[in-house]
């Protein structure tokens, strides 16, 4: 990640906790504010009014954060509350261990890390009493309420030096079925996605591109050898999504009234095609989306949403339903 990045991830997080805090933010008052931080430690972040509005532009249109502008308050508004900002850690240059620290917060870092964070981030806080660290960096990037599954203490260590340090590492895995088996892998990245840990990199001496769940490693090791970073890997990331899913094109959704507000809502965001039907019913042309994700989402509404095309969507929509009723009849 550039230095200029990293300064953008640091804005973003300060948009996001003023947001989730329900601050009426707009870019004048926002620039105004990161101009008078600008030269503290950990804070160099002056910048116009139209930097901040790229800025918002990047969370809505990168991350899908719920932002919208509120012409009453003239400010922009979170829509929900319970958004989650996913941040990957892409480089050595982009934190410290402090920053990291207040960046990832107690509640998602696992042991033995989370003791040397909570010092480094109290040091840091000592030595600067920064309130962009304090409440910014505290009230955001929590992304999601804790870790869900448990990692060997001894397992995250080794596993986040070798991606500090670009060194390899030699895997003891166990996949979803219980197979274990072993890789030697470069570790170019670690992201905690909804409520988990997960290491994506190359397989050694290869551009295999794997990505491992950290709760799934039973062993990891350091091995004598080092990697450099691949940027291409890191940008392709950044553009297509941490899981790089495949996406399905012509996906046309019939929207009961009843959900019809909040669709509305979420239009501004996504800019899908809308079209309102005499009943209030929305019909929604969705882009291009990863097929799982919109399943879930149409099973979530309870029969609110009908498939129009593809077919083969509809048919799944109507294959799980059928198995729903089954199971619970």
């Amino acid at each position: 990640m550039s230095y200029r990045d990293s300064q953008q991830i640091l804005r973003m997080a300060r948009i996001v906790a003023d947001l989730k805090r329900g601050k009426n933010i707009n870019t004048q008052t926002l620039s105004a504010y990161f101009k008078e931080h600008e030269g503290e430690p950990g804070a160099p972040l002056g910048c116009s009014p139209r930097t901040v509005a790229r800025d918002i532009q990047v969370l809505q249109q990168e991350h899908n954060a719920p932002i919208l502008y509120d012409d009453s308050s003239r400010g922009y508004v979170l829509t929900d509350p319970n958004w989650r900002f996913t941040c990957p850690v892409f480089d050595e240059d982009f934190v410290n261990m402090s920053m990291l620290g207040v960046q990832l917060a107690e509640a998602i870092t696992p042991e033995p890390l989370k003791q040397e964070m909570d010092n480094a981030l109290m040091q840091t806080l000592t030595n600067n009493a920064s309130e962009f660290f304090d409440e910014a960096m505290m009230d955001t990037l929590l992304c999601a309420s804790g870790v869900k599954s448990p990692i060997a203490p001894e397992v995250f260590k080794t596993l986040f030096d070798g991606w500090r340090r670009k060194q390899c590492l030699a895997l003891d895995y166990k996949d979803p079925g219980g197979k274990k088996s072993a890789f030697e892998f470069e570790p170019h990245m670690l992201v905690f996605h909804k409520g988990n840990w997960y290491a994506k990199g190359y397989l050694r001496g290869t551009k295999e591109v794997r990505i491992f769940a950290c709760q799934r490693m039973v062993s990891v090791r350091p091995l004598p050898r080092s990697f450099q970073m691949d940027r291409r890997l890191l940008e392709d990331t950044k553009r297509n999504g941490f899981f790089n899913y495949p996406k399905v094109s012509g996906i046309k959704l019939r929207c009961d009234a009843s959900i019809a507000f909040y669709i509305h809502e979420q239009q501004k965001v996504f800019q899908s095609k809308l079209t309102e039907e005499p009943d209030g019913a929305l019909v929604l042309e969705l882009k291009p989306t990863v097929e799982h994700e919109v399943i879930r989402w149409i099973l979530g509404e309870g029969g609110s949403i009908e498939v129009l095309e593809p077919k083969s969507l509809r048919e799944k929509i109507a294959e799980a339903g059928r198995e729903i009723a089954r199971r619970n009849s």
